[in-house]
């Protein structure tokens, strides 16, 4: 949330300017004085062009410093705040206002609790006020005022839970833009549509199936995002991106991961940015999910290579060749020897009708010809399997070659030994 800059129409602002705010002149007085040593200024408070402005200097036609009023600043506090260049002009009472420049942390209101200040000032119409103060006052209330706001003591305002209006935690969201809200429709059991301020949006496809399992409605960007919102409850929703790994379902969430928080109460919002304890629940949050869909998935993708296997069955004989059958399970030994494969070959044979010609691209003459055909292995751990290969003879101009094996397709295909004989 940044302090919008009117600065540009203020600096040509003299205090004969003020005198058309509609406002009666106060007398203050400065704890800190001002630039030109002053400890008392002229205040005005009123509208310019119907921009609500502050307005002090230390005469009539003195060039004055200028506070534009702060919607979003007023909106989170319930307070009437002015600001201008990093500085925010609070109501301390009636008749008495605290100014401050947050330093650390250099945020705005409703978006941290403030530790130090760049600078620091108290001023009001009672002297006496203004006498009793000091700096580190001044400072201690501002911090206890930003904490107030942080942790929901001030600035309560009422939820409408049938708006579509939600405070992202993360206000970082569009290709570098931060946004201080956001609109997300929500057509439950189908899709998400989340809206920026920029005019662009992002849509979320329903996960159906790992929704039930994590008794959460899950929502996916699709592509390789590896992004998801997690739908707590029409007021909440939680955003989730895999850094690292294969997304949901198939990783677990690591120290990469990210996530964003959307809520429906500013409130909470800013409880989470200041709490770490929160922000660990729901990192622990995502965790839970992460493992229980990594587990699920593979225990469903194990069911269903279990089932595969049971109905998987060798692919039918082609060619039959007793001779080449040997020469092809010698080759193909041959093959499993190179590569060093665990696997124990006990046959290969051919899947192909007939063996196909291949020629020398320039003069047309036969160099060979080749065949598709499988290898059949036994496995380590019991079960058997078989790849897909191509076997081949080279022809000499008279006859053919032994025969050789020219490629494998990867992947195996395991299968019950039963089904190998």
């Amino acid at each position: 949330m940044k302090m919008k800059n009117y600065l540009h129409t203020l600096l040509a602002l003299s205090f004969i300017l003020c005198n058309q705010l509609n406002a009666q002149d106060q007398v203050v007085h400065l704890l800190e004085p001002s630039r030109d040593g002053q400890k008392q200024q002229i205040l005005q408070i009123g509208e310019n062009n119907g921009v609500k402005i502050l307005a002090m200097a230390s005469c009539k036609r003195c060039v004055p410093a200028a506070f534009v009023h702060n919607l979003e600043a007023s909106k989170a506090s319930g307070k009437l705040i002015y600001g201008g260049s990093g500085i925010y002009v609070i109501p301390y009472d009636e008749n008495s206002y605290v100014a401050v420049a947050p330093q650390t942390p250099a945020v705005a209101i409703g978006e941290g609790i403030w530790e130090t200040f760049l600078y620091a000032n108290f001023f009001s119409t009672d002297k006496a006020k203004v006498a009793g103060m000091t700096k580190n006052k001044v400072e201690a209330w501002a911090i206890n005022f930003s904490k107030q706001i942080m942790t929901g003591g001030v600035g309560a305002q009422a939820v409408d839970s049938k708006s579509n209006l939600y405070y992202p935690a993360g206000k970082e969201l569009h290709n570098g833009e931060s946004f201080n809200s956001v609109t997300i429709d929500i057509t439950k059991g189908k899709e998400i549509r989340l809206n920026f301020p920029n005019g662009y949006g992002e849509r979320y496809s329903y996960m159906a199936e790992l929704s039930k399992v994590l008794e959460v409605d899950v929502y996916d960007v699709g592509g390789n995002r590896r992004e998801y919102m997690f739908v707590e409850s029409p007021l909440s929703i939680i955003w989730g991106r895999y850094s690292s790994g294969s997304g949901l379902g198939k990783s677990t969430w690591g120290a990469h991961e990210k996530f964003n928080y959307f809520h429906k109460d500013q409130k909470v919002i800013r409880n989470l940015l200041v709490s770490k304890e929160a922000q660990d629940k729901i990192d622990t949050k995502l965790a839970g999910w992460s493992l229980k869909a990594k587990e699920y998935t593979e225990k469903t993708y194990a069911a269903k290579v279990a089932k595969d296997i049971k109905s998987r069955r060798l692919p039918a004989k082609g060619v039959s060749n007793a001779d080449l059958e040997k020469q092809a399970t010698i080759a193909a030994k041959s093959w499993a020897n190179q590569y060093n494969w665990e696997e124990t070959i006990t046959k290969a044979y051919f899947t192909s009708n007939d063996w196909s010609i291949y020629r020398n691209a320039l003069t047309g003459a036969q160099l060979g010809r080749r065949i598709s055909g499988v290898i059949v292995m036994k496995r380590k751990d019991g079960k058997c399997s078989f790849h897909h290969a191509t076997f081949a003879q080279q022809y000499n101009g008279s006859g053919y070659q032994k025969v050789f094996t020219e490629g494998i397709v990867p992947g195996q295909n395991i299968l019950e030994c039963t089904y190998t004989n």
